[in-house]
């Protein structure tokens, strides 16, 4: 079962508010390349900046327009008082199948039911989608410039998704020798030990003496030793942080960046504004499909007013189709339980189930008495974990 995988409603697909150049994308936030030494080359620190590339112009199947219709969008451009105020990458550049992080900043006024998410062009389909402000990207085989687009969406209702505010990252993947390969320069092992607490270890084949942490919350420190620890303040809202290390030896100073990021603390005394209880049914016979049992309770004091059920259909290849739907067409109610909760069932026909499904996720959206959104999310159908040979050998890690 999945809960809450989206708080905003479908949206794992969305776009922006678009530049008045949005074929000319801004430059990644990342740090100046020291000169060429045959140490690998340093990743991040925030003091001194490279000077921005060129303007490149985004390939025709890259732009925003393009990636909604690979994805059976129809985009909406909204006016927005949020702000992407700049995307952040681990490295300035990356080897060419190779991994790198990007992370995005936003600031404005915050957008009611605005979903953050990733998208680009992909190498075997159309667009790649990922939900959230942080995406670890793996650079493609080839080397050359490719441009990775960062959203805050929000959903219109059926194909239709809002365009809040856009950015595009444009990424350097270089083909790399031996000597240049990016796992041997600085770079940041990160523990999670609590849900605001980590441990960081910075890990390089160069010796240093000195480090100076930055953990990205207005606090810092400097060890002797390769390791940190910090504490983060809980917050109500999900956060961020940029971490950057310093390492100082006998050879010229190194720097590194990763992310981690902090769960919203909920208030302990806040109940949840509904809950889910599923179960699965055997179908009888090999027509009847996949059939779940739903329980939907709204405690005392509460009330959900149901508005509609996004059943999002998820391929091999981690393509996503969405088909929106009242909520009483999509779920069969057994039993009213009052204030929004009932008794019911859901059911996947075997005509939905092609061989290129990998899952079904239900997500149901409704407002509660103040307006807010309320949304739950149950998986309706999964395969058994078994690729098949015709689907791409390595892909970005699904969320």
């Amino acid at each position: 079962m999945l809960a809450l995988l989206l708080s905003g409603g479908l949206l794992l697909f969305g776009l922006a508010r678009a530049r008045s150049r949005e074929d000319v994308p801004p430059a990644l936030t990342a740090p100046a390349e020291a000169a060429p030494t045959r140490m690998a080359p340093a990743l991040i620190v925030r003091a001194a900046q490279s000077q921005p590339p060129a303007p490149e112009r985004i390939p025709p199947a890259a732009t925003g327009e393009a990636l909604s219709a690979a994805l059976n969008e129809e985009r909406v451009v909204l006016t927005s008082t949020a702000v992407i105020e700049g995307i952040d990458s681990d490295r300035p550049w990356v080897c060419a199948g190779e991994w790198m992080t990007l992370s995005a900043r936003v600031g404005g006024t915050a957008e009611p039911d605005a979903v953050p998410r990733w998208v680009w062009l992909g190498a075997e389909t159309g667009a790649e989608l990922q939900p959230g402000s942080r995406l670890p990207w793996r650079a493609p085989a080839t080397p050359g410039r490719y441009f990775v687009r960062f959203q805050l969406c929000k959903d219109l209702g059926g194909r239709r998704v809002g365009v809040l505010a856009e950015q595009v990252a444009s990424i350097d993947v270089r083909a790399c020798g031996q000597d240049e390969e990016q796992a041997r320069a600085l770079r940041i092992e990160i523990t999670q030990q609590g849900p605001t607490a980590f441990a960081f270890r910075a890990v390089s084949p160069h010796p240093a003496t000195a480090y100076t942490w930055d953990f990205g919350d207005g606090r810092a420190t400097a060890t002797t030793e390769p390791t940190a620890s910090h504490v983060y303040a809980g917050e109500p809202e999900a956060r961020i942080h940029t971490v950057r290390v310093s390492a100082r030896g006998a050879g010229a100073e190194q720097t590194a960046t990763a992310f981690v990021q902090v769960r919203g603390q909920p208030a302990s005394d806040a109940p949840p504004q509904a809950s889910l209880q599923l179960e699965r049914v055997a179908p009888r016979t090999s027509d009847e499909g996949w059939r779940s049992q739903v329980q939907v309770d709204v405690p005392e004091g509460g009330a959900v007013t149901w508005e509609r059920v996004e059943r999002l259909t998820v391929t091999w290849d981690d393509q996503v189709d969405t088909r929106t739907r009242a909520w009483r067409e999509s779920i069969i109610v057994e039993e009213d339980l009052g204030r929004g909760g009932f008794r019911g069932h859901v059911t996947v026909l075997p005509s939905d189930v092609r061989p290129e499904v990998k899952q079904i996720i239900d997500f149901l959206h409704g407002r509660d008495e103040t307006g807010k959104e309320v949304s739950l999310s149950w998986s309706a159908f999964k395969a058994e974990p078994l690729r098949p040979p015709s689907s791409p050998a390595e892909r970005p890690p699904a969320k």
